[in-house]
C-alpha cells in the first residue's frame, strides 16, 4: 500500500467539490498541490479516477466504486487517531462494566450518557449478570469493574470500593393476602412465598431470606414482575419501585418498627489486571453520588 491518508483526504474533496480548484479552496491548497496529489493516487492504485478530457474532471466508475470505501478508510483512521489521543491523555481504551440489575435505573443511566460525552472514544461494554456472578468475572479478569450489592466479604483477587448503602423494601402486589395487613411483623411474612434474587450458582445472602418457600429468581425485572402478578412477596430496591406503587402496581409491606426497610452495601470491584484511568476514575466518583445511594452518615442523622 504506497498511497497516503493526504492523497485520500484530497481524492474525497476532488469528488465532493467537482472540480481540482474546489477541492484546492476546501482544503486550503494549491491547485497544482490538488492535481499532484490525485495523479500520485491514481499511479498508486492503476486506476484512472477522473476523465480530464472536459472543461473539468469527471469521476470515472473506478472512483465512485471506490469513494465509499475511501470515506470509511478516513473515518477508521480518525477513531484510530482519537483512541490514541485519549489513550496519550490517560484514558482507557476500552472498558467493561458489571451493574448488577438491582441498581439499574434513570439515574445510572444519565449518568452513562454524561460518561459517553466525556470520553466518546472509549469502547465501552456494559453486563448486567446477577451478584455472585459478577465477582466471579471480576476474578477471571472478565470484567474490569463491577457495581454490586455488598457480598460482606471482600473477594480474593480483586479490589473492593465501598460506595454507599441502598435501601431495600418490602413489596407485594396489590391482590396478595399481605395488602390488607395494615402493620405486620416479620414473623407475619414468613408463611407467604418469598422471591429471592439468586446467581447462576443458586447462591443468595441468607439474611434476605424470611419466607419458608423460597422461589429463587435470576433477574431483577423478572422478578417484579412476578410479585406485581401476585406469585409472592419481595425485597426490592425502593428506588426501582416507587413508581409502581404509586401507579397502584404494588403495595409497600409496612413492617412494626420500621422492619418493612433495611439497608445494605453497595461495593464496586475493581479486578486486579485492570489499569484504572480517567474514565475509570471518573465512574468510581460519579456511581457514589448516585441519588439513590446513601452514606452511613445520612443514615444516622
Amino acid at each position: 500500500m504506497r498511497f497516503t491518508l493526504n492523497q485520500l483526504q484530497t481524492f474525497i474533496s476532488a469528488c465532493e467539490r467537482g472540480s481540482f480548484s474546489g477541492a484546492a479552496r476546501q482544503l486550503g491548497k494549491a491547485q497544482s498541490a490538488v492535481s499532484t496529489a490525485v495523479a500520485n493516487l491514481e499511479l498508486d492504485l492503476d486506476l484512472d479516477l477522473f476523465d480530464r478530457s472536459g472543461r473539468e474532471p469527471e469521476m470515472t466508475d473506478a472512483a465512485r466504486a471506490l469513494l465509499p470505501q475511501v470515506r470509511a478508510l478516513l473515518d477508521q483512521a480518525r477513531d484510530l487517531q482519537g483512541h490514541a489521543d485519549a489513550m496519550v491523555q490517560g484514558e482507557e481504551g476500552q472498558l467493561t462494566l458489571a451493574v448488577e440489575e438491582s441498581l439499574i435505573g434513570p439515574e445510572l443511566e444519565r449518568m452513562l450518557v454524561r460518561f459517553e460525552q466525556l470520553f466518546p472514544q472509549l469502547e465501552l461494554e456494559l453486563l448486567n449478570p446477577a451478584r455472585l456472578d459478577i465477582v466471579e468475572l471480576v476474578k477471571l479478569g472478565r470484567v474490569d469493574m463491577g457495581l454490586l450489592l455488598s457480598t460482606l466479604q471482600p473477594p480474593e483477587g480483586c479490589r473492593l470500593r465501598s460506595i454507599g448503602e441502598m435501601a431495600l423494601i418490602a413489596v407485594a402486589g396489590t391482590g396478595h393476602p399481605l395488602a390488607d395487613r395494615k402493620l405486620l411483623l416479620l414473623d407475619d411474612l414468613k408463611p407467604y412465598r418469598q422471591l429471592v434474587l439468586t446467581s447462576r450458582g443458586a447462591q443468595t445472602r441468607a439474611s434476605e431470606q424470611i419466607g419458608r418457600q423460597v422461589w429463587r429468581i435470576e433477574s431483577q425485572y423478572s422478578l417484579l414482575e412476578l410479585v406485581i402478578q401476585g406469585i409472592g412477596w419481595a425485597w426490592v430496591p425502593q428506588h426501582m419501585v416507587r413508581e409502581e406503587i404509586a401507579a397502584g402496581h404494588l403495595y409497600r409491606l409496612h413492617c412494626d418498627l420500621g422492619a418493612d426497610r433495611y439497608h445494605i452495601p453497595v461495593d464496586l470491584l475493581l479486578a486486579f489486571n485492570y489499569l484504572e484511568g480517567k474514565a475509570g476514575r471518573w465512574l468510581y466518583q460519579e456511581i457514589g453520588q448516585l441519588p439513590f445511594l446513601e452514606s452511613s452518615s445520612d443514615r444516622s442523622s
